[in-house]
């Protein structure tokens, strides 16, 4: 691509020409603290994934004694070849720590190093992408349940690099999700009930309202999911989780996009594309809030982003990192609270790189991050002060007949057992009249 090829757009100030490769790895963050949630604790590492493999869009999900395999990519803005070491940690319900030896959840080695890498080709952004797949032949679950994958550097567990969520399972019983709007009236025009049935009859539960728990997650957003659902009621061998209340989503929206798979034209929703000091610059189209709209359905993938760049090989490589600047159009700001870039382009967390600032002058909101060169689904999230569950309808609005995808999970600890099981799982898209057991 050359730059008479830009498309013409105001040049950003000066924090623009910042080298990425250099500043950010100078302004590393480090949190030696393990956060067992997905968290990139260095700013030198982007666009982490964990997937089932050649399933990008696929929840990380796999099945004990079954032949799947899921990979993490990951991308080092540093330049220089590091040498990465993972292990895994086995995790309760509640994702702390179980008191299992590593031994007893994993066959073979529970630590390794990374040694799939390959240096960016043919990008302006200059990058190393390493690459990591198991189970494989050293490596080998025997438990089900949550896990946490640790990658770190220097072969020091403290000096981490990220922490990744997957799960394992062993299937046990049949999960029958129903999701509809809400029963009570008062939140039926913006609110989804998940209602759900578990089959038992093949399974051994002793006392199903101590040893099993339930956990919903709508569209992968930690922030936001119940955990730890009882049975209202036992049926013959069927626990029915049927609230009106315990089990209630916000509808949402569907997710803004944008398409930058390819540079050398304008895509979907993209205002402008220019190189300024020898890197990319894209400006996506200026957004308004949707609160007092009327409900539009549109396609969507549900908040998750496509690392792709047409035309290439290999995109894990090939795809280049931009500057991508996001604008929100609003006469005030939100007081008591903040406004960000929310979906898996911000790992699901409200990150500071994804905070907003707001431009008195312009009447807008204004961010610029990096990110790598695909397809993104995105939300505006108000998070007010002091809190860890984002508001998305604040600027997106809700709807109860808006599309999404539910994650159900259900665990089981055996009376005298140190560890909890995870016996069961199902995806339900909301626009699905049904579905029945594992889906990716």
């Amino acid at each position: 691509m050359s730059s008479e090829k830009a498309v013409t757009k105001p040049a950003s100030n000066a924090n623009n020409t910042r080298d990425l490769q250099t500043n950010e790895a100078l302004q590393s963050e480090v949190n030696n603290a393990i956060q067992y949630n997905d968290h990139i604790y260095k700013k030198n590492i982007k666009t982490a994934q964990l997937y089932v493999k050649d399933q990008p869009l696929s929840f990380p999900v796999i099945f004990l004694n079954d032949n799947k395999q899921l990979q993490l990519h990951f991308d080092d803005l540093d330049q220089e070849f590091h040498t990465y070491s993972y292990e895994f940690v086995h995790c309760n319900a509640n994702w702390q720590p179980s008191d299992l030896n590593p031994q007893e959840y994993i066959q073979g080695f529970f630590q390794g190093f990374i040694e799939d890498y390959n240096y960016s080709f043919n990008t302006l952004f200059q990058y190393i992408h390493y690459r990591l797949e198991f189970p494989n032949r050293e490596i080998k679950f025997i438990k089900s349940g949550n896990y946490v994958l640790k990658v770190y550097a220097n072969n020091d567990p403290e000096d981490l690099i990220l922490t990744r969520r997957f799960f394992v399972v062993d299937k046990k019983i049949s999960v029958t999700p129903r999701i509809k709007i809400a029963t009570l009236a008062r939140f039926r025009d913006y609110k989804q009930e998940v209602d759900l049935t578990v089959d038992l009859r093949n399974y051994q539960v002793q006392d199903p309202y101590a040893d099993l728990s339930v956990f919903i997650m709508q569209n992968r957003r930690w922030d936001n999911a119940i955990s730890n659902l009882k049975p209202l009621f036992v049926k013959g061998n069927e626990l029915v989780y049927n609230y009106e209340d315990k089990n209630l989503f916000d509808g949402g929206n569907e997710f803004r996009f944008f398409d930058t798979k390819d540079f050398l034209y304008q895509a979907m929703n993209v205002d402008g594309i220019q190189i300024i000091n020898g890197k990319n610059h894209v400006w996506v189209i200026p957004d308004e809030p949707r609160s007092f709209r009327r409900y539009y359905f549109q396609n969507d993938i549900n908040g998750q982003r496509l690392v792709k760049r047409d035309n290439s090989q290999n995109s894990n490589k090939e795809a280049d990192y931009m500057y991508t600047n996001f604008t929100l159009k609003r006469e005030t700001p939100l007081l008591g609270g903040d406004i960000y870039v929310f979906g898996e382009l911000s790992e699901w967390e409200f990150k500071d790189e994804f905070k907003m600032e707001y431009v008195e002058v312009e009447k807008e909101y204004r961010l610029e991050t990096v990110l790598k060169q695909g397809y993104y689904n995105y939300m505006y999230a108000f998070l007010p002060k002091g809190e860890t569950e984002g508001d998305l309808s604040m600027i997106e609005g809700t709807h109860s007949e808006a599309e999404n995808n539910y994650y159900i999970l259900v665990y089981h600890r055996n009376q005298g057992e140190i560890y909890d099981r995870l016996v069961g799982f199902a995806l339900q898209n909301s626009n699905a009249p049904q579905a029945n057991g594992p889906q990716n």
